[in-house]
Parts: structure tokens; sequence; C-alpha cells
């Protein structure tokens, strides 16, 4: 059994939700845990659970489901999607890219065809992990003429020993972000201090534990998702 766990997107400035990342979980001996293999799970199953998921939760912002390599050139997933998308144009459908992407020949071709093909049917596209690994500008430069969010983690830098270089990074990364006219979404907000850090440096689009953790949708939870943010801001809605 699967279902659809939700974390919201916030906008410090508008404290607003303005979008929800979808994370897919299995019910693995009562306890709901990431799958083991997601290339396992139809596209069909994972649309009917984003079509259950928008419907509970009343949405009209951006609603991101994650896409590993594999899946992310898999033709017919790409054209589930579209279609999908003309089926609730309410809801900004974005497709979150979730791997290392530019590496192999063969697999630049059919990612820049993917992301093409996404952008002509309307489903925007985000790069996660973006100044981790080989996701760097020069890998990725090529689809962001198809992109329109790039996602930078800061988890990932801590994990990795370089906490310490998170602000320079996040100057960086928001200088692309301007240059390309692409939304920088900041994650794995954890602490006040990191908080202060995007105050510091200007960058408005968040998403972390500081704000909500994943949880399962709902419809109580969709009357109340802002519930955290609320308790912290003078209130949020979803636009």
């Amino acid at each position: 059994m699967y279902r659809y766990f939700v974390q919201p997107q916030i906008n410090q400035l508008s404290h607003a939700v303005v979008g929800f990342e979808t994370l897919i979980r299995q019910d693995q001996d009562g306890h709901w845990r990431l799958p083991e293999n997601l290339e396992s799970i139809s596209i069909d199953t994972q649309l009917d659970l984003l079509r259950d998921a928008i419907k509970t939760l009343g949405v009209s912002c951006t609603i991101a489901i994650n896409l590993n390599r594999a899946q992310f050139t898999n033709i017919h997933i790409i054209r589930s999607l579209i279609m999908f998308h003309q089926e609730f144009r309410g809801t900004q459908l974005v497709a979150e890219l979730t791997e290392q992407v530019l590496l192999a020949p063969h697999a630049r071709n059919a990612i820049l065809r993917s992301a093409e093909l996404l952008a002509s049917g309307g489903v925007q596209l985000s790069l996660d992990d973006v100044g981790t690994g080989e996701n760097q500008l020069n890998q990725i430069r090529p689809l962001l003429a198809f992109t329109t969010e790039i996602k930078f983690a800061m988890q990932n830098f801590r994990q990795e020993g370089r906490a310490a270089l998170i602000p320079e990074k996040l100057r960086e990364w928001k200088g692309i972000a301007d240059l390309y006219a692409l939304r920088l979404v900041v994650e794995g907000i954890e602490t006040p201090e990191d908080e202060q850090i995007l105050n510091t440096i200007n960058i408005p689009l968040r998403q972390g534990y500081f704000y909500q953790k994943p949880h399962p949708i709902f419809e109580e939870t969709a009357l109340n998702y802002q519930i955290s943010f609320d308790d912290r801001q003078d209130g949020c809605s979803c636009y």
C-alpha cells in the first residue's frame, strides 16, 4: 500500500504556502517508509495517488512529483504527466528531477528530449540538489532553457561536512537563478540559524523541518496544512 506525504514550500516574504513536494511512502509492517524500488511503482498508481492528494488538499498552487533519471527518460511517464496536467490545470504540476542529471551522452540526449517535451506540455521542471556532486552549472546548463526551478539542499552540505560553505554557495546559486530567471527553493532548513542565513541573502522560497515535516494527507490536514507555519508567522495561504 502506498500513499503520498507532502511537505510545503513557503514564501517567507508573503507568509504563504506556495507549493508542495509529494513524497511517496509504502506501508511496511505498519510503518510508512521510502519504497526500495521506486521504478516498480507504475506511473498510473503514482498519478492516482497524486489525483487524490490534489482533490483532498484543494490547492491551486504548485505540486511536485519526484522522478529519478530512469523515470524521467521514460516517454510514457512524461506523456502521462502532461495528460495529468491537462486534467488539473488549476494546479501547476512540477516534475522534480532528483538525481545527477547530464552525465553520459546518451542520458544527456534522453533527458533533454524529456525536458523539452514537458515544457511544451506545460509541466514545469525542477532540478534538485544543485551545487552537489555533478549537479554544477556546467553540467546542468543545457537543461536550463526548459527549467523553471532549482533546489538547493542545505542538508547535503551538512552531511558532507561542508556546512561552512552554505552561505557562499547560496549566493552563487541565487546569482544563477536570477541570471536565468528561475525560482530558487532552499530545502533542509532545520534551525533559526538556517533561516537567518536565508534572510540575510534574501532568499524567500523555503522548505524544511523548521517549517513543517512531511506528513500524510488527510482532510483535516488539508484544512490546516499551514498549521506549523501559522504558529510562527502571521498566517499563510496557498494561492
